[in-house]
């Protein structure tokens, strides 16, 4: 079995974030663990004890009393350990991590956020990549594209400055987007802004390839990885992300990022038309991989395009 590799602690951090820290990494993996897409009754009786440890850490310090009182109340009901029972439990202890995480935070440690499987989200993640797709080909008019990013940008600021300011209206946004919201963009700058905000800067590039590549990218290869990370995923990288996402990553984005490369862009020939799929792809998934305090629904499709960007001119490849 490989150890674990020791984590550093960063000049600013003092022994007790350091160790608040440490905690909260190791309730992420439990709560992680515990996924619609990857839960296996058997995974009861490995995470229970590995709560009970958590739980007792958490009650040797008095900062995190509520979060451990959370753990002792819930872990009873947790027998007999049906999927039902866990995902529930996972449900009212994830508020509880999130205010450690906004904790953490706010004294510049960034852990990762919870990102339980979310079919909605991954439905409409590939469907918005498909019809951005098409806008972008078959519009072919770099003004009318960028009026159209910067149209969805301001929208999407304005309901961020709006539901900062008002807290109606950020439980309004976030029931009515429910669906395809994460629990921890209800405090948070969400997924949605940031992708617009990266549409903006991918239409003043008024390159059709380089807006195709981005949006080909974190249309496919972001949901595929999601969905092979949290289902097969066994050998973690960085931040929670798996090997194998990171792989299904690269095989979905290249894919979708090469279909439409050849459709829209055959002059290209498929050899070329290959090569600039497979550096969007790989471009793509290293930002997949490194984004922590970067959402990476703005990293990705500006990676995207900056690996075609980089072989593109290499070959020798008008943009």
């Amino acid at each position: 079995m490989t150890r674990p590799r020791p984590l550093l602690i960063a000049p600013h951090m003092t022994a007790d974030l350091a160790e608040d820290r440490d905690l909260a990494l190791q309730l992420h993996k439990v709560l992680s663990d515990i996924d619609a897409a990857r839960w296996r009754d058997e995974m009861a009786a490995l995470l229970k004890p590995k709560l009970n440890e958590l739980q007792r850490k958490l009650q040797q310090r008095p900062q995190h009393h509520a979060l451990a009182q959370t753990l002792r109340n819930e872990l009873p009901a947790l027998d007999p350990g049906t999927r039902h029972t866990w995902l529930a439990f996972k449900k009212r202890v994830q508020p509880g991590y999130m205010e450690l995480a906004r904790r953490l935070q706010a004294a510049s440690i960034h852990v990762p956020s919870l990102r339980p499987t979310n079919y909605a989200r991954n439905v409409f993640h590939m469907t918005s990549a498909v019809v951005a797709v098409l806008c972008i080909e078959l519009l072919n008019a770099p003004s009318i594209l960028l009026g159209i990013a910067v149209a969805w940008a301001t929208f999407a600021w304005g309901c961020e400055i709006s539901r900062r300011r008002s807290p109606r209206i950020n439980t309004f946004l976030m029931k009515a987007f429910g669906s395809v919201a994460h629990p921890h963009e209800a405090h948070r700058v969400n997924s949605a802004t940031w992708y617009a905000t990266a549409l903006v800067l991918l239409a003043l590039t008024q390159s059709t390839l380089l807006c195709v590549a981005g949006v080909a990218v974190l249309g496919l290869g972001d949901p595929v990885a999601a969905l092979v990370g949290r289902r097969f995923g066994r050998v973690r990288l960085l931040h929670g992300r798996s090997l194998e996402g990171t792989l299904a990553f690269v095989v979905a984005a290249t894919v979708a990022a090469f279909a439409s490369f050849a459709v829209f862009h055959p002059a290209l020939g498929l050899g070329v038309a290959f090569g600039l799929a497979l550096a969007a792809g790989l471009f793509g998934a290293v930002a997949e991989l490194v984004s922590l305090r970067v959402d990476d629904n703005f990293s990705i499709p500006l990676s995207a395009a900056a690996g075609v960007a980089l072989l593109a001119t290499v070959l020798g490849v008008g943009l």
